[in-house]
């Protein structure tokens, strides 16, 4: 009786050190892929940013806005609003 309720009971202390491990992994997966897509999210903020400044800078220097357009890839309205 006392034989199994330790094997029993050392079971049960390993599916909870099973789950907890378990658990630890999804977190650590889940932060992960946080970093990951801040990270992607921000670089294309930046790229966005950069591309809306080269697009005041060729405006600044009488580019086309159609030329502009074709460079950045920017639509018209948002150059016109430059």
């Amino acid at each position: 009786m006392e034989l199994s309720a330790d094997e029993r009971t050392r079971m049960l202390a390993e599916a909870r050190e099973n789950a907890r491990r378990d658990e630890a992994s999804r977190i650590d997966g889940a932060r992960e892929e946080g970093i990951h897509i801040g990270e992607e999210r921000g670089r294309e903020e930046g790229l966005r940013m950069a591309n809306l400044e080269n697009a005041r800078k060729m405006k600044g220097l009488g580019f086309s806005v159609e030329n502009i357009r074709v460079i950045t890839g920017i639509p018209e309205e948002t150059i016109e609003k430059l």
